[in-house]
């Protein structure tokens, strides 16, 4: 199939799966609804954070984040949306950094309108609780004649959209440097909250997203008390599916082979199940009030280790939100799992057992 069958099959599955959710509880559909209508704000400033709009949307990404992953110019291209690169603190005084190409090409967009652009960034970050680098970076840059720096905000001549390039946006700077006794810097403490970025690791496009309603949705229709009986044509619906995930290659294999060989399906004998309380789902665990019993997206991957992929089968970037990076489990396990992947969680557990057990 071609890109533009799969996402049509893969529209028409999704529509039959929206009317299955909404049948069977209002706050189930919600739940689905949100897997890609919101997501968290990570690390993206509180003024910045554009409040939990959709995968799709601009995204604000760490210089740091995207030389560990050795991103490439051509591979930022190929974000649905816009994307700014910030360069946070030393990121701009940094000797290796000018001998970087892709760090000369952003500095040259800082506060552009293109689709990839940048920003100057003091502000605190990885566990600099006071501000030390912020501060001194800061105080460097202010200093010099050519540091001259204008507060990013919302471009008045252009009508506001969430997805699509930077033109929405004007400036070339941001900083919130406070910490222990010293004065504090807010670049935005007079002015409205532009709320301009998601971040780069919530990222999905519009496929991915789709492929991850259709993956996380064939996931819950295996609750082992969902009442197949109020599904029409279950079996042929399961089938359905199964064909589209096959179809959809990631760079990691397929998403029916993720789905089946998952431990959260592999282990309940074909039924969902938590596979760090090894608890069966119930489809009521997605509508609950009941917060440890809730069901939550769980990462294989922690979502903060900020890794990156580029998958080349699709020609595009992956972040941690794609669809073999995600399952459900409830809440508590989601706690208890913390930042380790399930295999370095069981690997964890068994320490302790044995711990435990005097050995």
């Amino acid at each position: 199939m071609t890109e533009l069958e799969i996402s049509e099959k893969g529209l028409l599955i999704k529509r039959q799966l929206w009317n299955i959710w909404g049948n069977l509880d209002a706050k189930i559909l919600k739940k689905f609804q949100n897997l890609n209508g919101k997501t968290g704000k990570y690390d993206v400033p509180d003024v910045l954070f554009q409040k939990r709009t959709s995968r799709t949307n601009r995204v604000l990404l760490r210089w740091k984040i995207l030389k560990q992953n050795n991103m490439t110019l051509e591979q930022l291209q190929t974000f649905f949306g816009g994307v700014c690169v910030e360069l946070v603190n030393e990121d701009y005084y940094s000797e290796a950094n000018k001998k970087n190409k892709e760090f000369n090409y952003l500095i040259s967009k800082i506060g552009s309108d293109e689709k990839i652009s940048a920003i100057l960034s003091f502000r605190n970050e990885d566990g600099d609780s006071g501000a030390t680098k912020a501060r001194g970076s800061y105080t460097q840059f202010v200093s010099e004649p050519k540091g001259k720096y204008v507060p990013i905000q919302r471009n008045p001549k252009v009508p506001y959209v969430g997805k699509g390039d930077n033109k929405v946006w004007e400036g070339n700077s941001f900083f919130s440097v406070k910490g222990g006794s010293q004065e504090s810097f807010e670049s935005h403490s007079n002015m409205e909250d532009p709320t301009l970025f998601n971040p780069a690791v919530e990222y999905a496009n519009e496929l991915v997203c789709l492929d991850i309603d259709i993956t996380m949705s064939y996931f819950a229709l295996h609750c082992s008390d969902i009442d197949r009986t109020k599904i029409s044509n279950y079996n042929n619906l399961i089938n359905e599916i199964e064909l589209y995930l096959k179809a959809r290659e990631y760079f990691d294999g397929n998403l029916l082979d993720y789905c089946k060989n998952h431990y959260s399906l592999k282990w309940g004998n074909g039924f969902l199940i938590d596979p760090i309380q090894f608890t069966n789902m119930s489809i009521d665990d997605f509508k609950t009030k009941d917060l440890d019993e809730s069901s939550v997206v769980c990462h294989n991957e922690a979502a903060n280790k900020y890794n990156f992929y580029f998958d080349k089968k699709q020609n595009f970037i992956l972040s941690p939100a794609r669809p073999t990076n995600f399952f459900w489990a409830k809440k508590l396990s989601n706690m208890m799992q913390q930042n380790y992947n399930l295999d370095e969680y069981f690997e964890e557990e068994e320490k302790r057992y044995l711990k435990r057990k005097g050995k």
